[in-house]
């Protein structure tokens, strides 16, 4: 009963703060542009619960197998304040590395526009931040 009660406070509280105009990220995300070395192909979805500030979700495909696989789909440290949402997973399988994503929703609220870190390069020397787009799945 307890979880039941918890979604129903969850999605009333959701309804007051859209129905003030505050935006909710809550939903599932298509994120384009994660292919290797700029290849296209189905890319990871993205699927976000916000209440307030925090957000929970999971990040589910698009890793391409071998190390960049997410340990789990779980996202970590999700919040959404001011317009801008971050969160971090963890990825790889033999030295797991935390990957942060920052991003910004548009005036829209039908996308956001990511810049991913923490994403190892050869050598395990850092990469250079790449910049994703995540479109809300209709």
């Amino acid at each position: 009963m307890k979880p039941i009660l918890s979604v129903a406070l969850s999605m009333t509280f959701a309804a007051a703060l859209a129905a003030q105009g505050v935006p909710n990220v809550s939903g599932k995300w298509a994120i384009q542009g994660g292919g290797r070395a700029g290849g296209r192909g189905a890319g990871p979805t993205l699927t976000l619960n916000q209440v307030g500030t925090e957000v929970t979700g999971e990040l589910v495909g698009g890793g391409g197998g071998g190390s960049a696989a997410p340990i789990n789909n779980e996202i970590y440290g999700g919040r959404f304040e001011n317009g801008t949402l971050t969160f971090y997973v963890w990825r790889g399988t033999d030295k797991p590395y935390k990957t942060v994503y920052k991003g910004t929703l548009n005036a829209a609220g039908d996308e956001i526009t990511f810049t991913v870190t923490g994403n190892p390069g050869r050598g395990g020397a850092p990469a250079t931040p790449q910049t994703l787009t995540a479109k809300r799945a209709r």
